[in-house]
């Protein structure tokens, strides 16, 4: 089972997430998420969060297929996960290949839903809720909404429990 956190842009998504991988298993814990990479903001914050909790967060940034992130070398020896910023690696995935229908993106997602089930450990998984907006004039941007959409409502639906944050305050839907 893993928890699906969805919320709006600096909600408290990717602490409320830090801090409950932290409750649901032993360290070391594993952070993965897209663009790790050059972001020293989100770097800053797992270096505060590891300071705060005395913990020990290894980071990867998100394979092209993020099912992968949860393959068993990686996960193993790890107590708990959190898969962050999922709507920016769809966003990356659909910039990528555009030709790409977003059938075979959401299939995409199935597949990742049923890894995330299955997994060994615990997973949080954090998305950014497109739903609370108004749809985008422009194609791209409004095909983006569409499919996070979509893939957030396959991902929430398969999550044991769902958290929607609120200017920081955790509303658990389920």
């Amino acid at each position: 089972m893993f928890t699906f956190v969805s919320g709006g842009l600096r909600s408290g998504k990717s602490n409320y997430a830090l801090r409950r991988a932290s409750e649901l298993g032993a360290p070391p814990w594993l952070y993965v998420a897209p663009e790790i990479e050059g972001d020293d903001d989100l770097k800053a914050r797992l270096a505060r969060h590891r300071r705060d909790q005395d913990a020990i967060w290894r980071l990867k940034d998100a394979p092209e297929h993020l099912e992968h992130a949860l393959d068993p070398e990686l996960v193993d020896g790890h107590g708990a996960m959190v898969l962050d910023r999922f709507s920016l690696w769809l966003s990356g995935r659909l910039a990528a290949a555009p030709g790409v229908g977003d059938r075979a993106l959401l299939d995409e997602v199935e597949r990742l839903a049923n890894r995330l089930y299955h997994c060994s450990i615990p997973v949080v998984l954090v998305t950014t809720e497109v739903g609370l907006g108004f749809l985008p004039a422009h194609v791209p941007d409004r095909r983006l909404v569409n499919v996070v959409g979509i893939a957030n409502q396959i991902l929430a639906e398969r999550a044991g429990s769902v958290v929607f944050m609120v200017s920081g305050v955790a509303q658990r839907l389920r």
